[in-house]
């Protein structure tokens, strides 16, 4: 169980594109402007957990071909996220796009990181111990991966001043961010 806790924390508080941009929308809008999308995101955490649960059930013999195809796709739309925040401006943030629960909720469900991590949670730590209760694993990641997607809105909220301040610098990082996410994928 220590070892599952682990996975499910260290992963869930590492930088990826929903914490990344759930940290500029609260640094943009505040966190009470920014909840509809926060919201989004976290619902669709909860729909990944659940499909990637039937998925996994249902289709296990041919996760192993799925899971190349979704690690390219996820890899073209992290680089796509990682250009639109380098190359968005003070004034233009992309915090305005991602505001609305169908924004947070669709940036959640396309986020091949999450999708992936469910099917390695279960994969790894939920199907090979089914003695344990599946869905005590579920209700932990979740409350765990929530806690985490909020820390990053709590601390885009209290630290939007210095983050706007240095605005090049913060999107050149979380840039790089999403990037090395990218990347990560395949590794």
């Amino acid at each position: 169980m220590s070892a599952f806790l682990i996975y499910v924390f260290v992963t869930s508080i590492t930088p990826g594109p929903s914490n990344i941009f759930i940290m500029n929308s609260t640094k943009k809008h505040g966190l009470l402007g920014a909840k509809k999308f926060i919201l989004g995101i976290l619902a669709g955490f909860l729909f990944l957990a659940i499909l990637a649960s039937i998925c996994l059930y249902l289709f296990d013999e041919y996760i192993e071909a799925v899971e190349q195809t979704l690690k390219i796709f996820g890899f073209i739309y992290l680089l796509y996220l990682s250009y639109k925040t380098f190359t968005a401006s003070k004034n233009d943030e992309i915090g305005d796009v991602f505001s609305t629960f169908k924004a947070g909720f669709l940036l959640q469900i396309l986020n091949m990181k999450t999708l992936l991590f469910y099917i390695t949670l279960l994969g790894v730590f939920i199907i090979p111990n089914s003695n344990y209760k599946p869905f005590v694993y579920m209700v932990l990641t979740i409350i765990i991966g929530w806690t985490c997607l909020i820390v990053w809105g709590v601390l885009g909220h209290y630290l939007k001043r210095y983050l706007n301040k240095y605005h090049y610098i913060f999107n050149t990082v979380m840039s790089l961010l999403i990037l090395y996410s990218a990347f990560s994928i395949f590794y």
